[in-house]
């Protein structure tokens, strides 16, 4: 049944793209008043969550009335899981549970069951069928060992058929491995965490390696910044497509060929974009709010990720009809703040670090506005007065006040599926 549901909903997803704007928003509220209702009367998180708001599924009559609807946490989803946020009578043991990274010091399980687990499947072919994906392409994917055991066995029949299903190689090899597996199996396709692939791009261009010609690739789960970007495509001479999603909604805006912003899946989430808690102005940044539209088993409704990004009104010149945002800032807690009491984008000093020679790997951690800590994985080039060069950058951003420990480690442990580079441990909403 997965594969036929699967190719059923992908039918759909791939319409949907290019339908009227206005059709979009119209299923968007049908899906919206239909989950809405169905989590009020069948999940118990909700039904206390939109009583104690004094709010009824019948209040929601427009896609406006979403914010009576008071925020979900990631504490709130963490508190209440299994017992209180999943259906009433759902056997887990017949549902996908999936992990998030816990990369904000909070991992989350989500349950799907096979029918809204094929659904986000579907979304998330359409991103890489629209990037250039064929049938039979060879298709890498650089991720957790649990992808690969997660897949059901229709999708192993995929596998085995090489069709539209990748072959995986763990994130936790160290990268000359990784490298080494690219080279052999060769990919027309290649999907990565950011990080990753900056530093698998860093090494093949660093020891002159040749085989690895990918002709389409994409990054993901991570900040993906432009000098990164640059970097990435001029090792593989491509023009990457970055895609952002969650494991609590999986895909929810990715690049198409044209790379002028992120095309949001409206179809399966709503995406919402706040500040004081009113949405913001197109080329305003604010905090993104997801409602999941498909999700019955464990239904996400007003769900505060805690990441950044901009809305757009810009209509992408490929024609789709999936509106846009611009660029994903990371995670609030990732900002830094600067002695004056300003938030500085991660970007800025990942940007610097990622540069610096001699540096191999970084993170660099805040604990407060005076004081941070960057544990640095040095080369053999890498020169003590580089030291003072990273202090005084660092302190530009930041404040001359505040002050810097560098220490120096083997290895950076990675956080679950990520890198998490950029660490703040200062209270910022």
């Amino acid at each position: 049944m997965g594969l036929v549901r699967t190719k059923y909903y992908l039918k759909k997803a791939n319409s949907n793209q290019w339908r009227d704007y206005d059709y979009l928003l119209s299923l968007q509220l049908k899906r919206l008043k239909k989950l809405v209702k169905f989590a009020y009367h069948n999940v118990t998180f909700y039904h206390n969550h939109f009583k104690k708001a004094n709010v009824h599924p019948s209040d929601i009559n427009s896609l406006s009335d979403l914010n009576k609807i008071p925020l979900v946490t990631k504490k709130d989803i963490y508190e209440n899981y299994p017992k209180n946020i999943v259906k009433i009578k759902t056997n887990l043991k017949k549902c996908i549970i999936w992990e998030t990274s816990g990369s904000t010091g909070i991992p989350l399980k989500i349950a799907y069951d096979s029918k809204a687990d094929d659904f986000a499947n579907a979304i998330i072919l359409r991103s890489y069928l629209g990037n250039g994906l064929k049938k039979f392409d060879k298709w890498c994917v650089i991720a957790p060992p649990e992808f690969r055991t997660k897949k059901r066995k229709s999708f192993l029949l995929l596998q085995k058929l090489k069709l539209n299903s990748p072959f995986y190689i763990s994130d936790f090899n160290k990268v000359e491995k990784k490298v080494e597996i690219l080279k052999d199996f060769n990919p027309r396709v290649l999907d990565c965490p950011s990080t990753d692939l900056f530093l698998i791009a860093k090494y093949i261009k660093e020891n002159d390696v040749k085989g690895i010609k990918p002709e389409i690739v994409t990054t993901n789960a991570e900040i993906l910044d432009k000098n990164m970007r640059k970097y990435i495509n001029e090792v593989f001479k491509v023009e990457l497509s970055d895609v952002y999603g969650c494991m609590e909604l999986r895909r929810t805006a990715w690049e198409c060929p044209k790379h002028e912003g992120y095309h949001m899946d409206i179809d399966s989430v709503i995406t919402q974009f706040l500040k004081d808690g009113e949405e913001v102005s197109f080329g305003e940044r604010g905090k993104i709010v997801f409602t999941g539209l498909f999700n019955y088993t464990m239904p996400i409704i007003r769900y505060d990720i805690g990441d950044m990004g901009i809305p757009s009104d810009h209509t992408c010149s490929c024609g789709r009809s999936l509106p846009m945002m611009k660029i994903m800032e990371g995670k609030i807690l990732d900002f830094l703040i600067s002695t004056k009491g300003e938030l500085v984008s991660p970007h800025i000093p990942k940007g610097y670090l990622l540069f610096v020679p001699g540096v191999k790997m970084f993170k660099l951690t805040q604990y407060s506005k005076y004081k941070l800590k960057l544990k640095l994985v040095k080369s053999k080039n890498y020169k003590i007065e580089t030291n003072k060069k990273i202090e005084n950058t660092l302190k530009s951003y930041l404040g001359d006040e505040i002050s810097i420990d560098i220490e120096f480690v083997d290895k950076i442990k990675r956080d679950s599926r990520k890198y998490k580079v950029i660490e703040s441990k200062c209270f910022v909403i």
